[in-house]
């Protein structure tokens, strides 16, 4: 019973036969008569029901369309269908491109357009194949149930949308792959470019090949306190030659105007980067336009923000290291990033610490600090013994503290051992055990530890200004514990914007798409805020601008990259690969549902006709 009935149990409801039936004896039969008056109407029905009624089941087609009926009707309700009755076509799985380049213009639309259309007409040739429906855009991301229904199916391509970024070509070809490797399913792929080799896919192209030139990287060097250079990088394809195009530099207000601050023609070789400096520019917003037509215009446009940090206070106490003051006058009268002040204002609420003496030792300032061996250190840790390692390799760890800096040849003689229960972040590793080591604390903050004699010798880095650059880099992180929002350019596949800070504590941001409560992530100051997906960052709260966009918009190097393949789409080359696909579906119960629902209906239609037909309604007027 179960392999012809998916709900048996809804047999019981053909017990309805019986009320039907005593409808069918009880109900009066309409008899066409001329009378004069409609008084004795009423006992006339009442005695024709009273007589017989048995006799009014004979000879009803009425009766027999109305059981019939229900007799398809309770077979549908309990899913009725023949085991093994079907055979379905090979699965279909069509993934369809909706990352930027497919929002280009084209005849009759976008070229998101075409590939709605285009995928419906491959949902057609499928035949009764179930289909799977996905969206590239970085991942593959389901649209409908898998294994759907055709219909379904062409009902969820109603939903598609073209995405504000790009993705890996290489990552879509590995998807394919991994779906052609799983078997048994006819793969397609509709999109505006072949992304590489493709086996066993089906490629449908969707728009006509266009030259493109875009922005594909930006970022931004801090020359001075006041002055920034901002960097371009420009990609052209689909071009045989070299392209000159008008770029335009502008600056955005607060109040949302634009000043211009440049412009230039820039020559653009096909397949190569080419590079555009703007030197010496104010802090600010900046926006480049590409003056230029070409196959998208999303990837013309960039911003680029700069603003400057405060000027970090220090305070060094006892007696400095000749290395160390080398150092920090070289930083701050070059860079202008930090200003030192003299020992006794240690109460300055924005002042940094480097502790030297010993009468600091075990010292907890509200912002990082650098404690300097064998006088000083943090809580919880001590330092043992020098140990000899002038024979022993230097290992720098990976560590921003090192950018800028390479890889430097580090010399160091002696190094003291540390003690300590606390965990430690090397940065510079000397014989057993770190030189040079992060100390974390709460709120995410990092402390700094030199645990060797900060002396000449100690520093005689093969670099001439690598000892500069690595202090240089620890005030630079002290200074964004004050201002931890990025700076710069800021890549990220979804807009993101960051609620206001409060004070100097924690915050919170998340996508705009995401409710109070919902989808937020913490940030604690001196942790950059940042992401790996290309697109524009918005921030609220920052009070060197009232604009709520910073960060660049920003697509990727390989969405530039239109497809240089003219084939056109052809229905009949579709078919034919359909046709031709190497398997056979699997064979599936028949469903009669449906064809038991639409006889039903049928049946009630004419029994409805008939009777009408049989029985008209007429006025008959008064003589």
């Amino acid at each position: 019973m179960a392999n012809w009935f998916s709900s048996p149990a809804a047999l019981w409801l053909g017990l309805l036969i019986g009320p039907l039936l005593l409808l069918y004896m009880l109900r009066h039969k309409p008899v066409r008569k001329r009378i004069p008056s409609i008084v004795l109407w009423t006992g006339v029905a009442q005695a024709q029901i009273a007589t017989s009624p048995f006799q009014r089941l004979r000879k009803s087609l009425s009766l027999l369309l109305m059981l019939l009926a229900l007799i398809a009707l309770v077979l549908a309700v309990s899913g009725l269908r023949v085991p093994g009755g079907e055979q379905r076509g090979v699965p279909v799985t069509i993934i369809i491109d909706v990352t930027a380049s497919m929002s280009g213009f084209e005849q009759g639309g976008t070229r998101i357009d075409i590939a709605i259309e285009r995928a419906r007409t491959v949902i057609d040739e499928s035949g009764n194949s179930d289909i799977s429906v996905f969206a590239w855009d970085g991942n593959l991301r389901s649209l409908a149930p898998a294994d759907s229904e055709p219909a379904v199916a062409k009902a969820a391509l109603n939903e598609v949308k073209p995405a504000q970024y790009g993705a890996s070509d290489a990552a879509l070809v590995r998807a394919l792959d991994q779906i052609v490797e799983a078997g048994g399913r006819r793969v397609v792929l509709v999109s505006d470019h072949a992304p590489g080799d493709m086996k066993s896919v089906l490629f449908v192209q969707a728009g006509i090949p266009k030259m493109n030139m875009g922005f594909v990287s930006a970022s931004l060097s801090e020359v001075t306190t006041d002055k920034v250079d901002l960097f371009f990088g420009i990609d052209l394809h689909g071009s045989d030659r070299a392209i000159t195009a008008p770029l335009v530099l502008e600056r955005v207000t607060e109040q949302g105007n634009r000043e211009l601050v440049d412009a230039r023609d820039v020559s653009v070789i096909p397949n190569q980067r080419t590079s555009v400096t703007f030197k010496d520019v104010e802090p600010g917003l900046y926006h480049a336009l590409l003056k230029f037509e070409d196959g998208l215009s999303l990837d013309n446009e960039a911003y680029l923000r700069f603003s400057p940090l405060p000027v970090q206070d220090v305070v060094i106490t006892g007696e400095q290291p000749e290395s160390l003051v080398r150092a920090v006058e070289a930083i701050e009268s070059t860079m202008g990033i930090i200003r030192v002040l003299q020992p006794g204002m240690e109460d300055q609420g924005n002042a940094s610490y480097v502790f030297v003496d010993a009468a600091s030792s075990g010292a907890v300032p509200r912002l990082p600090s650098a404690y300097v061996a064998p006088g000083s250190a943090p809580p919880d840790l001590s330092y043992g013994e020098e140990i000899e390692v002038a024979d022993a390799a230097t290992r720098p760890v990976n560590s921003f503290l090192w950018r800028g800096a390479g890889t430097p040849d580090i010399r160091i003689p002696k190094v003291h051992s540390i003690s300590t229960s606390r965990f430690l972040r090397p940065v510079l590793d000397a014989g057993t055990g770190p030189a040079i080591a992060l100390v974390p604390r709460e709120a995410d903050l990092q402390d700094l530890v030199l645990a060797f004699p900060l002396n000449e010798q100690a520093t005689g880095f093969s670099g001439k200004f690598a000892f500069i650059i690595f202090s240089a880099n620890w005030f630079a992180y002290v200074r964004r514990i004050r201002a931890p929002l990025p700076r710069g350019a800021v890549v990220t596949r979804e807009t993101v914007r960051v609620r206001p800070l409060m004070g100097r504590g924690d915050f919170e941001y998340g996508s705009l798409d995401a409710t109070d409560g919902e989808d937020k992530r913490s940030g604690s100051p001196g942790l950059a805020v940042s992401f790996d997906r290309v697109g524009v960052y918005q921030f609220t709260g920052i009070d060197d601008t009232r604009l709520p966009l910073v960060g660049v918009s920003l697509l990727d190097a390989q969405e530039t990259r239109l497809s240089t393949d003219r084939t056109t789409f052809d229905v009949d080359s579709v078919t034919d690969w359909m046709q031709g696909f190497e398997g056979n579906g699997e064979r599936r119960d028949l469903d009669l549902r449906p064809w038991l629902a639409l006889f039903a209906g049928t049946l009630l239609l004419f029994d409805w006709f008939w009777f009408r037909r049989k029985f008209p309604v007429q006025a008959v007027g008064a003589a």
